[in-house]
Formats: C-alpha cells, structure tokens, sequence
C-alpha cells in the first residue's frame, strides 16, 4: 500500500502520490518550451509524449495498489491542469505576451478534470482485472 492517506470529498487522498504525477505532467508543456516537440515531428511527438505520461500515471496508481484511483487521478488532473496554466501565464508574462481569457483557462483544467477521469477508469479496470485473475 502507499503512505497514510487523508480525508478528503472524495474520500482518501495519498497527497505524495497526487503531487508527484502532477509534476510529472508538466514534463508536457515543459517540452514543448524547449522545442524537443520540433525534433520529435508534429503531431507524433505531444501524442507520444502525453500517451507515455498516461501510462505513466495509470501504471503509479495501479502497482502501488491506490486505493481510490479514480478520485485520485482526477485530482491529479485537476491539479496538473492548474499547474500548466500558472506555467503557461507565468511564462507569457515574463515574454510581454498577452495571456488567454479565464474561459480558456477554466476550460484547460476541466479538460484534464476529465482526462484524469478517464485514466482513473482505466486503472479501475485494470485494478479489478488484476484482482479478479488472483482470486481476490
């Protein structure tokens, strides 16, 4: 099992695990900044890139057992979606650019709300099919 978790709305949060694949994300646009997307070939390298942080968060929650991957990874989504768009209005600031409306904003973090949704899904399934091949 993970670290002690804490009660949160959606029941227990492992917070160490949450931050972490949050960070990890980042690894995205982070990319993408250092013009490593332009080395990889568009559109193939943000997909591979986005599919292999997926996994990445999927393959955490499931093998370290979390006991609540969905909420856990909707808040993971939640909370890197805030993370890219202070990134991104941080770094647009700083080059004198203008910065994108709250709507945009609002709409990236509830785009990855979703996304994380649906990678919880995903680890769910695979959680319940690894727990019903053991006999669990």
């Amino acid at each position: 099992m993970t670290e002690p978790a804490t009660i949160t709305p959606f029941g227990r949060a492992h917070w160490a695990v949450i931050a972490i694949l949050a960070v990890v994300g980042l690894l995205q646009p982070a990319l993408g900044l250092l013009g490593v997307y332009g080395l990889l070939g568009r559109p193939w390298g943000p997909l591979l890139v986005a599919l292999a942080i997926a996994v990445c968060w999927v393959a955490v929650v499931v093998v370290r057992r979390v006991p609540r991957p969905l909420p856990t990874l909707v808040l993971v989504g939640g909370i890197y979606g805030v993370l890219a768009v202070i990134l991104e209005q941080v770094l647009l600031l700083h080059a004198g650019y203008r910065t994108p409306s709250g709507g945009a904003m609002v709409s990236a973090v509830l785009s990855n709300l979703v996304w994380g949704a649906l990678l919880g899904l995903i680890a769910l399934g695979l959680i319940r099919l690894r727990q019903s091949r053991r006999g669990d």
